[in-house]
């Protein structure tokens, strides 16, 4: 159910918790078996796919598909997972309920798969990046009661660090 407009939604970025590679581990096995011959890759992205980063506690998993057209969207809901379409016109997206957990397909070869894990890996190796990214989300969290204004917000540093990683390859 959605809140009232006079609601505002608080934004919780939380310490990392060590348990947040397990439910991706447990999610993603599941995940892989419900895409079938479909599936190529799963991965933790993401936060909470960050040692030590703090974040918001929802698990990110970016599945790669062969193609949207041999979805099996019911074997997927009848995990939990909420089907929500397009989250932009080269991506699907579902969400699993109390969890909170995020599921991002893209079909083979969409270049946002390799921008997500770029950043991902850069983060983790990386920690006065990954502090100042701590840092810039907690200042965030502060001011932002919606969650799309809070993401778009943290877009300028992505970006630099994404250029940043391609630089240095």
């Amino acid at each position: 159910m959605k809140k009232p407009n006079n609601q505002k939604e608080t934004i919780n970025v939380i310490p990392y918790d060590p348990q947040w590679p397990h439910i991706y581990e447990t999610e993603a096995a599941s995940i892989q078996q419900a895409l079938g011959n479909n599936f190529i890759a799963i991965h933790h992205f993401g936060s909470t796919s960050v040692p030590e980063l703090a974040a918001k506690p929802k698990i990110d998993i970016l599945a790669v598909v062969k193609s949207f057209s041999l979805l099996n969207i019911p074997a997927l809901e009848q995990l939990g997972f909420e089907y929500r379409g397009e989250i932009i016109p080269t991506g699907r997206y579902l969400a699993k309920g109390r969890l909170r957990i995020h599921l991002h397909l893209f079909e083979e070869g969409n270049p946002l798969i390799a921008r997500n894990l770029i950043f991902r890996d850069w983060l983790r190796t990386h920690p006065d990046d990954r502090e100042a990214y701590a840092q810039l989300k907690q200042g965030l969290a502060s001011h932002h009661t919606d969650g799309m204004a809070y993401c778009h917000a943290k877009t300028d540093f992505i970006t630099q660090i994404i250029e940043k990683a391609l630089q240095n390859k």
